[in-house]
């Protein structure tokens, strides 16, 4: 099965889902780049679930039928919607970017980090991002328990879904985990309900 890395996902991510893998897979998968794009392949069940449960929210299964030229498909709109830390250097291709953390990521100037939009509401509460700690133990309450506190900021969810359909949206997080955080669950959530 192959899987495509979301785009504005960095080499830490790369090496979190190969390290994953290795300790607890069957080992049976490689990583490639191809024309730009980094896909994940498993030729293993029990590497492919690992994919499909531990990274849903940093990866999409690839259908091998589907062509760059396909217009619309589930993985061009995917690319409206990029992840990236406060601490990397903004692009062009970012689109809007939409910081969704309740406090300013330390250490960044608000000119340096050209920030559009700024939903706090959107940001997990305070006892929710504390008792979550960045324990990937806890991450799939963590997940559960967010996705039923965005419900309550149904407007926000709007607006940001709003700025997709006009283009590209990035959502800045300042987590130094990148694979386990409010942006991957808030970008599924976008995605899931189009």
């Amino acid at each position: 099965m192959k899987f495509l890395l979301h785009q504005g996902l960095g080499r830490s991510t790369i090496h979190q889902i190969g390290n994953y893998l290795r300790r607890y897979g069957s080992g049976h998968h490689w990583i490639e780049r191809y024309r730009g794009e980094i896909f994940v392949f498993a030729s293993d069940q029990a590497d492919e679930a690992i994919l499909s449960k531990e990274f849903s929210g940093l990866l999409d299964v690839v259908n091998d039928t589907e062509t760059d030229m396909t217009p619309m498909s589930a993985r061009s709109f995917n690319e409206t919607v990029k992840l990236k830390r406060a601490y990397e250097r903004p692009t062009a291709d970012d689109g809007k970017r939409v910081l969704i953390d309740r406090l300013w990521p330390r250490g960044v100037k608000k000119t340096e980090a050209a920030i559009d939009h700024w939903m706090k509401e959107l940001a997990p509460s305070t006892g929710l991002r504390k008792w979550f700690g960045h324990d990937p133990a806890r991450w799939e309450e963590f997940r559960r328990r967010y996705a039923a506190e965005t419900h309550e900021h149904r407007d926000e969810l709007d607006r940001l879904r709003d700025l997709m359909r006009v283009g590209p949206v990035t959502l800045v997080y300042s987590a130094h985990d990148e694979a386990r955080n409010d942006a991957v669950v808030l970008r599924e959530i976008l995605l899931r309900r189009r």
